[in-house]
């Protein structure tokens, strides 16, 4: 199967190593996958693709506020699609968020980060 025909993933943060944890979880599970460090730099990598499938972002991404971010675009051009968000402080608010996203608090690590991708998937799955 060509790689561009494999289910999309997104992953924004800002730190390359966690970025590319994120994204060798998803491409064991079948996703092709590209990073960004911030919510815009996502927007603007993706803009030719047809659908994004999954989206694990930081949010905030550091240096960017809410009303930047690219949940918001992505969940309203990609109905159905998974995601899981990350929070770096527990009581950040988060309520903008859709409720079928998978909150997942940092530091983590790579049985919860599986768990949380797999939940989002149900999640996505059943509507």
């Amino acid at each position: 199967m060509p790689a561009t025909a494999l289910p999309l993933a997104v992953v924004i943060e800002p730190s390359a190593d966690l970025a590319q944890t994120i994204a060798d979880c998803l491409q064991l599970r079948g996703f092709r996958c590209v990073a960004a460090g911030t919510h815009v730099g996502a927007a603007a990598h993706i803009l030719k693709e047809a659908r994004v499938d999954f989206l694990v972002a930081a949010v905030p991404a550091p240096g960017e506020d809410r009303s930047g971010a690219y949940l918001a675009g992505a969940r309203a051009a990609n109905p159905g699609m998974a995601i899981v968000i990350m929070l770096s402080d527990p009581a950040e608010p988060a309520e903008d968020a859709p409720a079928s996203a998978v909150r997942l608090c940092k530091p983590f690590d790579r049985t919860t980060l599986e768990e949380a991708v797999d939940r989002a998937a149900v999640f996505a799955a059943d509507p």
